[in-house]
């Protein structure tokens, strides 16, 4: 049956080098503090990290963070990946961890509608935290809002935390750059072209 729904991972996935906080962190000069924090593993640590990170946020907004992208870490192909599985019918939606405000407007860049990512109120610095586990409930909510079987859905991913999202999915595409252990069943693509997972979704 072919795909018809595409799940990505963005950091790591549709990123390459700096992860999206990397990115940011780097205009407000803690770039150091957070390649520490990108260390964070617990769902705990994983909190902390977020709680400090909003602080840095404190007086600005999520237009002055993101700005014009010109430098964003885009991985290649990835403009001419998302059109080709759009042209061929097969939706696309993200997957992070990461801040809703950094998948808004990457999904409003591509066309993108469905979108999972911890949230965060500018005013009041309120965080809604989504874990690498909430990935496969996503898959499974879009499954039923969408109808589209999970048998005809694709999940993408680059770390061992995606195979929750991975292994939900009918294809499971890993584009990390160690083979998956061989009890995964998953198409590896190691650091792909994003026109190669594209191509490997529309068969």
């Amino acid at each position: 049956m072919p795909i018809k729904l595409a799940i990505f991972d963005v950091d790591g996935t549709l990123l390459r080098g700096d992860t999206a906080c990397l990115w940011i962190a780097r205009k407000i000069n803690r770039y150091e503090r957070m390649k520490e924090l990108e260390n964070s593993s617990t769902k705990q640590q994983v909190a902390d990290s977020q709680r400090e990170m909003a602080g840095w946020y404190t007086d600005m907004s999520p237009e002055s963070l993101m700005g014009d992208m010109k430098d964003f870490p885009w991985a290649p192909g990835i403009h001419e990946g998302i059109k080709m599985l759009q042209d061929a019918g097969v939706t696309v939606a993200l997957a992070s961890i990461g801040w809703d405000f950094v998948l808004e407007k990457i999904a409003s860049l591509f066309g993108i509608e469905h979108i999972l990512a911890s949230t965060l109120d500018f005013e009041t610095l309120e965080i809604g935290h989504a874990l690498d586990v909430h990935k496969a409930e996503y898959a499974n909510k879009l499954s039923g809002e969408l109808n589209i079987p999970l048998s005809q859905i694709a999940g993408i991913g680059d770390r061992p935390n995606d195979f929750y999202l991975l292994e939900s999915c009918g294809l499971g595409i890993y584009v990390g750059p160690k083979p998956p252990p061989p009890d995964k069943h998953f198409t590896h693509l190691p650091n792909a072209d994003i026109r190669d997972v594209a191509t490997a979704i529309i068969g």
